[in-house]
């Protein structure tokens, strides 16, 4: 089985609060990480309007094609990448897609695996306050096709 997610909106929910607590989880110099802090803190929107300027706090958000925000969306992925799976379950990702590969011998076993692997990524979805999108996202079933031969009088 094959069960493809995407992250609706993964660079636009990224929370502030989620990078600044994988930036704590790895090893890397102080300095850098509280440069790599500073960005993300005290940012604020600010737009005019006509009874003068309005601003707000800005507690989320990294524009995909930016320099930083790969990496920051990468440190909170790193998160659900290094939980330790089932055996037969495996888990890929690509920017904010992930698959799992599950490969079991039978129909039960299968669904069971699917539903532990699904219900941990759920999990740290909900921590960080992300999304599946449904829309996006799809499972395929693959089996063994077992196929007799047809004989040419079989087929005419």
């Amino acid at each position: 089985m094959v069960i493809s997610l995407d992250i609706q909106g993964a660079f636009d929910h990224l929370q502030y609060n989620s990078i600044r607590n994988s930036l704590d989880e790895i090893n890397f110099p102080c300095h850098k990480i509280e440069t790599l802090k500073d960005i993300i803190t005290d940012r604020k929107v600010t737009i005019q309007t006509a009874q003068g300027p309005v601003s707000w706090s800005q507690q989320q958000g990294c524009a995909q094609g930016s320099c930083r925000g790969p990496m920051f969306w990468n440190l909170v992925a790193n998160e659900i990448k290094s939980e330790e799976w089932q055996p037969n379950a495996h888990l890929q990702a690509f920017a904010d897609d992930f698959i799992f590969a599950i490969s079991e011998p039978s129909g039960a076993k299968l669904k069971a695996t699917a539903q532990a692997a699904l219900t941990k990524f759920q999990h740290w979805i909900d921590k960080h306050q992300l999304k599946v999108s449904t829309e996006k996202s799809t499972t395929i079933l693959i089996s063994r096709c077992v196929c007799s031969k047809w004989s040419s009088s079989k087929m005419g």
